[in-house]
């Protein structure tokens, strides 16, 4: 995801990051939430290790040029 900027700021016992097109996270008093950006980022959860993988688009489209993948996604049913 190096493509995409990611800035922070702190504000006394809060702080907030943005992966830009990824996601939105919100850290206050030990409490994390977690906005994703858009419908199309892709979430999965491993259970083994109770950690989360978050990535702007699903990894089958990762070879798929970015103008077509709305029409690839709908096609595999993403």
């Amino acid at each position: 995801m190096s493509q995409h900027k990611v800035t922070t700021e702190t504000s006394g016992d809060s702080t907030q990051i943005t992966i830009d097109g990824v996601l939105w996270m919100s850290v206050e008093n030990g409490l994390v939430t977690i906005r994703l950006a858009n419908d199309g980022v892709y979430v999965a959860r491993d259970d083994a290790v109770n950690g989360m993988t978050i990535a702007p688009f699903h990894p089958r489209l990762a070879y798929v040029a970015p103008e077509h993948r709305d029409a690839v996604r709908q096609e595999l049913g993403l």
